[in-house]
């Protein structure tokens, strides 16, 4: 896919607009149910259930869900009915995953980080990595691993070492993604939050019983075992809300809504710097980028993102 680059800011009016959408948070559970809510209520229904063991990753795939569990299969669910497409196996067991083009990042229960096809789960190759790994999310071609030593390491497709990226103060619980930095919190219940350059890490405190973390853009998400997730305000990192689940929760996706599509920095503002986002989600491929919503990311996208932006939100 070619590559995009910021030279058509002119075709966006200048206007600031902003959103209004209700983004769509879906958490699964240790039971193996998950449950979806929109960010406007925080109130869960049912939405499907993989019965065979606990859900600990949750990913988009075009307008299908994948949803990953602890004994290593991978889900691919219908995101509209919950309708199950198709099953792989990846690993003998499974704490984490991440999509990556057409592959599978998974970490393994025995912290090992795997590359796998996502079409038939295969092993493609095993990295080595800095520390036995306990999370993994991809961002613009990067993947971020953290370990159970704390830290927090990178890699893109070009390089064949990992740099140091970040420290936490005990094992990675999980690792998140913002359009503008990446989440971390470990087994103290330290949260971090660390710009794409690795600095500007705020720290706060956000529990213990943390297992995952999303964002809206203007919330931070944590799930937290005992059946909640807490919000916290994306710029004061203060608690602004608990959202309660009638079971204990594991991972958790935020899809952003559908109203205002181009406010792909999903900060509740349509600006100039949604622009930059949007290239950024196209050049990985990304589904936010998918603004005609035909389930594809093709240069036609753009055209559309124009026209969203220009249209404001309703």
């Amino acid at each position: 896919m070619r590559k995009m680059t910021a030279t058509c800011a002119a075709l966006v009016s200048a206007a600031a607009f902003t959103a209004h959408a209700d983004d769509q948070v879906f958490v699964g559970s240790p039971q193996g149910t998950v449950y979806v809510a929109d960010s406007d209520t925080g109130e869960f229904t049912y939405f499907a259930c993989f019965c065979f063991g606990p859900i600990v990753s949750i990913q988009p795939l075009g307008s299908d869900l994948l949803i990953g569990d602890s004994f290593g299969t991978v889900w691919t669910i219908d995101g509209q009915t919950s309708n199950t497409v198709d099953a792989v196996w990846v690993a003998s067991g499974m704490l984490d995953m991440a999509i990556n083009g057409d592959e599978l990042l998974v970490v393994s229960q025995e912290g090992e980080l795997i590359r796998a096809a996502l079409d038939t789960g295969a092993t493609i190759e095993t990295f080595e990595t800095p520390a036995s790994a306990t999370s993994v999310v991809v961002f613009d071609g990067t993947i971020y691993v953290g370990g159970t030593d704390g830290s927090i390491h990178s890699k893109n497709e070009s390089e064949s070492e990992w740099t140091a990226f970040g420290q936490m103060n005990s094992a990675v619980k999980t690792l998140g993604v913002r359009s503008d930095a990446l989440i971390a919190a470990d087994n103290t219940g330290q949260a971090k939050i660390i710009d794409w350059e690795g600095i500007g890490d705020d720290s706060y405190y956000v529990t213990t019983d943390t297992i995952d973390a999303g964002s809206t853009g203007n919330l931070n998400l944590f799930t937290q075992a005992p059946g909640a997730v807490h919000a916290f305000d994306a710029d004061s990192l203060e608690l602004v809300d608990t959202w309660t689940l009638p079971v204990p929760a594991s991972a958790i996706f935020v899809r952003p809504g559908n109203i205002c599509k181009a406010d792909t920095n999903r900060n509740g503002t349509l600006e100039a710097g949604d622009l930059s986002a949007w290239i950024a989600a196209y050049n990985r491929g990304d589904f936010i980028a998918d603004q005609n919503n035909d389930l594809n990311v093709t240069p036609t996208d753009f055209t559309a993102w124009v026209n969203n932006y220009n249209n404001g939100c309703e």
